[in-house]
């Protein structure tokens, strides 16, 4: 028996050399990697808020349903309907003149006598081989004429 023998003081140490250098490995892979898009833009959304009813009394808006479709060429299928309107611009900016069409104006613009106030909801239905920027291109449109109530349903068939 070694009575006389003491125990030696073992510390578990963690080398931080090879830490450092990943994390500096890992900042270059992100600073290289990183994709700055030019104009881009905010486009305020209202999202409805929790708790809020409906009034079960009040007359329900059917909402602008612009349906985009695929891309054949250099030309997509866009066509916006409701109540009693059916029509298929050639372009998004033939869509944005139909939108600023349909939208009756207010105070400062009086001179737009369409059917839709620009709080009427506007709904984008993409198809599901529409590409993203089609759909984003829609909602582009429809800001442009003046609209605030968009949403986008789900893509469909």
């Amino acid at each position: 028996m070694n009575v006389g023998r003491t125990v030696s003081d073992t510390r578990i140490r963690l080398a931080m050399t090879p830490m450092i250098d990943v994390v500096f490995l890992l900042l270059v892979f992100f600073v290289c990697t990183v994709r700055f898009e030019r104009n881009e833009a905010v486009y305020t959304l209202d999202l409805p808020q929790r708790g809020l009813t409906a009034d079960p009394l009040a007359l329900q808006q059917r909402a602008l349903v612009i349906r985009v479709g695929t891309r054949a060429a250099d030309a997509v299928s866009i066509e916006l309907q409701a109540d009693g309107l059916r029509e298929r611009p050639a372009s998004f900016d033939a869509l944005a003149a139909a939108l600023t069409r349909v939208r009756r104006g207010t105070a400062p613009e009086p001179a737009n006598t369409g059917l839709f106030l620009a709080e009427h909801p506007v709904l984008i239905a993409p198809t599901r081989e529409c590409g993203w920027q089609d759909a984003v291109d829609a909602f582009n449109a429809a800001v442009r004429a003046g609209f605030r109530n968009i949403g986008f349903a789900r893509s469909g068939t």
